[in-house]
Order: structure tokens, then sequence, then C-alpha cells
């Protein structure tokens, strides 16, 4: 073979292997990214409606669980304290016996009282008609009635005494830590209580506010009460709702603020004394809010905006939060309040993109012809 012929036959193979090359580039390449998606397949979000609804104005802030009455239970005589008739934690009713003291020396003095005074009194009255008729002189009677009453009240004050070795609850409430044990001596109005006993039903919430916020909640509470609920700390959770019932009469000079309290009923006893909640105070109710989920509220360079879809196409629109309510957003400017809101979206979601929802994506005909 020439030189020249071994050239032309090289030529054709390499015209050959280029046409093959481009007949399987044209055969391989995808319709679609790499993920099968076609260009101008619509980009799957979830959409919600912009809605007008009732929405309360209110003040948020962070309060602390309070009970209403807090009372430490001590022994109001010296004595060893025989028995205990409550358990740590138990809720007691009010007049419940709770502990009982050593009765004997106490019972042994109201005898030994009441013994005088009947021998006193039945001395005064023994001598009463003798004074009358001068038998015995007026001091001598007025003194027998003077050590009469001394011991008169000495009687009275061994019965307290007796009484006081029965110790019973002065409230309604839940007991805490028993602090001594039967079989110990306890004196009169010793350092450390017995227990302390919380009332739980209602309690009380107690929470601070800006000072400029004052006016504003005087003004609606000269209008109604206004009402409180009282959240978990991280404002989820409802744990129950009551009504304003303090507002101190100085601003602390310290914080600048104002210390309020509300009433609960707390009947199924979710707050505890010592707990730190949410607070919500309720000034009124915005009757025509525009709201949409917090989920759905971007952040740009500009400020706030949400995703608004038009004819199929996702567009932008700027917002102006004016509060945020549990989960939802109320929108102060806008929207209009029937808008489509994409709630969430792809990270690949831009202006002017072809957006559906997932329901819309699966009953497509291109989902259902595809293999």
């Amino acid at each position: 073979m020439t030189r020249k012929t071994l050239l032309i036959s090289l030529f054709v193979v390499i015209i050959a292997a280029l046409s093959a090359l481009t007949a399987w580039r044209i055969t391989a390449k995808p319709h679609g990214d790499a993920r099968g998606k076609r260009p101008d397949q619509p980009l799957v979000v979830e959409l919600t409606a912009a809605k007008v609804q009732p929405m309360p104005i209110s003040l948020q802030a962070l309060g602390q669980v309070q009970s209403e009455h807090s009372v430490q239970i001590r022994p109001q005589i010296n004595g060893m304290l025989e028995e205990v008739y409550f358990t740590e934690g138990q809720t007691v009713t009010k007049g419940q016996r709770l502990f009982r003291l050593d009765r004997s020396a106490y019972e042994t003095a109201l005898t030994g009282a009441r013994t005088a005074w009947q021998a006193a009194d039945a001395q005064v009255k023994r001598l009463e008609p003798l004074a009358g008729k001068e038998y015995v002189t007026t001091q001598e009677y007025d003194n027998a009635r003077a050590a009469a009453g001394q011991l008169r009240a000495l009687l009275q004050q061994a019965e307290i005494n007796l009484a006081y070795t029965d110790i019973r609850a002065p409230i309604t409430g839940r007991t805490g830590s028993l602090n001594v044990k039967a079989g110990n001596l306890v004196t009169a109005n010793d350092a450390t209580p017995l227990v302390i006993i919380n009332q739980m039903q209602p309690i009380l919430v107690q929470y601070n506010i800006p000072q400029q916020l004052l006016p504003e909640l005087q003004r609606y509470q000269k209008q109604r009460g206004i009402r409180v609920v009282v959240t978990r700390e991280d404002g989820s959770g409802e744990l129950g709702e009551g009504e304003l019932v303090f507002i101190d009469n100085a601003v602390n000079a310290d914080t600048g603020t104002v210390t309020l309290k509300a009433r609960l009923r707390n009947e199924r006893e979710q707050l505890w004394p010592g707990q730190y909640v949410g607070v919500r105070t309720q000034l009124t109710v915005q009757n025509d809010a525009i709201v949409v989920p917090q989920a759905a509220i971007q952040t740009g360079q500009e400020g706030n905006f949400v995703y608004v879809v038009e004819q199929g196409k996702a567009a932008v629109r700027p917002v102006k939060v004016d509060r945020q309510v549990n989960d939802l957003a109320v929108i102060a400017s806008g929207l209009k309040g029937d808008e489509s809101i994409v709630t969430r979206a792809p990270r690949n979601l831009r202006p002017g993109a072809v957006v559906s929802t997932a329901a819309d994506a699966a009953a497509s005909p291109s989902a259902r012809n595809t293999p």
C-alpha cells in the first residue's frame, strides 16, 4: 500500500469515528438535569392562603409563678413530735390535722390550772355575801377576785397550750418537704419550719413590662378586664389563662419596668411556685388581621418578603411584619389576605419560576407517564 493510500484510509477512519461519537452524544444527551428533571418542569412548593382573621394585640414577657398564700408551719410550744398525719407533697385542706405533739405535760398543767381556778372562784363566791354584810373588808374581797381572775387567765393559757399540741393546716394547699420527723423535740417558733404549705389554686404569675407600655396598658384596663395567657418559657403550649389583678404603684428605677401580677385558677396544677413561664398580656383583639405562617416569612437585603404565586409563577412580595403570635405572623402591609403564599420553598426558587404543589405534580400527565 502506497503512502497516499494509507493516509486516505486513516482519514476515512477518523471521519467515521467522529460521526459515531456525535451520534452517541445526541442519543445520550439527557432531557433534564442530572436528576432527570426537565428544564421546564415546575418546582414543587407548599402553599397556603393568606387569611384575614381575629388576632390578639398583646404584650410578651417572661414571668415567674408565685403562690398567692404560702404558710410556714411552726410549733407554738415546746415538745416531742409524736405523729405526722400527711406525706410530703400531699395536698391538704384547711383544718386538716398535720402533726401531734406530746400532750402529757400540757394535760397535767391544764388539770392543775383548772383546780386552782375552781378553788379561787369558790372563795370569791363565799366572800361575796360576806362582803355585802361587811363581815369581810372590801379589800379582802377584791384580792380574792383578782386572784381568781389571774388563775382564770392561767387556765385559759393552759387550754391554749394543750390545743397547740394538735397542729392543723391553716390553708388548703400542697405540702413541701418535711423538715422534722416524728420522735424529735421541737421548740416554739423554731427557725426551721416543720413544713411549708403553698396554695396552688388559684395561683399568681408575676412579670414586668417596660414603663413606656404602662399608659397603653392602663387605657385598655379602663375599658375591660385584661386577659393574660401563660405559656411555657419558650412561648409554646398554653398552661392556663387568667386576669391581670395587680399593677405596682411605682416604676423600678433600676430597670425602668413596672411589676404586674395575674391570677389564674390553675385547676390542673400545671403552674408551680418558682416556675419561669411566658406571659402574654392580651390588650385587645384585631378583628381583620392579615395572617400567614411564620415559616413563610423570608428575609432579604431590603427586609422581609414572601413568595406569592401568580398565574403559576413565584413572585416576591415585600411585607412588613407587625407581630408574631405563636407560629403565625401578623402582616402590617404588603398583603391583602387572599394571596397564595409559599410556606416551604426549595433553595433554587427564584422570582418567575414555575411552581406547583406536590399534589399537582403527582397528577400531571408527565408524572403519570414517567417510567
